[in-house]
């Protein structure tokens, strides 16, 4: 099946870019909390391919945050001794940078192997790192228009040279207000949504050359989404909850699931997401 996609018009993003100023968000500024929630809906076909989607690309290389990434720094290549203690900088030190449409801002803090903080990274006896990273900004597709912030703490062990791979353990903190379009015109979705996250036990290799994807671990969401849909039968207001779970396979294409019930591939390069058949 063809990776699902929608096309955003003019109109539609200059309706979410009022929406947005009017709340008052823009690179560095995270979205602004829905108002009052209305009853919750049964989830939709739709609905669920355009959660997906939005989870798909915030996680991908092609315009998101990948969380096995801090930043610019290549966590598989530090883990190798590849990155130099001076561009990491000191624990605690809060370093900022701008990728594209996203900014981010990333401190770390080292840890030996008995648990030790240690005022800067030692590729030889640092064992462990934890890393606040924030990013804030847009992500646009041919698909969809979001306008994302996410705040992540990552635990990321596996350090020492003996190791031969990393394990991402962590949270996640996540706003969107997005817009997606039919290819035909005939309908448009505004959505806003708030995910609260739990990543566990993603594992990586740290000699990408033989695999740079994820081997495994899950990425699981608790999510809210406050939607406006228009289309033949008018505009209709929803609200939906929903849980999003990525399940790393050491592929390139890990799997999606939305509510345990609808099912996607996803390609971590581009956020493509394609349904899986029931």
């Amino acid at each position: 099946m063809k990776p699902l996609r929608f096309r955003i018009p003019l109109l539609l993003l200059a309706s979410l870019a009022l929406a947005i100023a009017a709340s008052g968000c823009g690179k560095t500024a995270a979205p602004s909390a829905p108002s009052a929630s209305h009853q919750t809906s049964p989830m939709t076909q739709q609905a669920a391919d355009d959660i997906a989607a939005q989870f798909a690309a915030s996680v991908s290389a092609g315009g998101g945050a990948p969380l096995t990434g801090l930043g610019s720094t290549n966590m598989a290549a530090m883990a190798r001794g590849q990155v130099s203690p001076a561009r990491l900088g000191r624990s605690g030190l809060l370093r900022t940078e701008d990728q594209g449409t996203l900014s981010l801002s990333v401190s770390l803090t080292f840890y030996d192997a008995g648990g030790h903080e240690q005022p800067i990274y030692d590729p030889a006896t640092t064992a462990r790192v934890v890393a606040r990273v924030k990013v804030h900004g847009t992500l646009s597709t041919a698909e969809r228009q979001a306008l994302v912030g996410s705040d992540r703490l990552l635990d990321i062990t596996g350090l020492l040279p003996a190791e031969t791979t990393l394990d991402i353990n962590g949270s996640a903190a996540d706003t969107a207000d997005c817009a997606f379009a039919a290819l035909d015109g005939s309908s448009s979705r505004h959505y806003h949504l708030l995910g609260t996250g739990v990543l566990t036990d993603i594992m990586k290799l740290k000699d990408e050359a033989v695999n740079p994807y994820p081997l495994s671990g899950t990425a699981r969401w608790a999510v809210t989404a406050d939607a406006s849909v228009r289309d033949a039968n008018g505009t209709q207001e929803a609200h939906y909850e929903a849980t999003v779970l990525i399940t790393f396979n050491g592929t390139e294409n890990p799997t999606i699931e939305v509510n345990g019930t609808f099912h996607y591939r996803m390609d971590l390069k581009t956020g493509a997401i394609q349904r899986i058949p029931a």
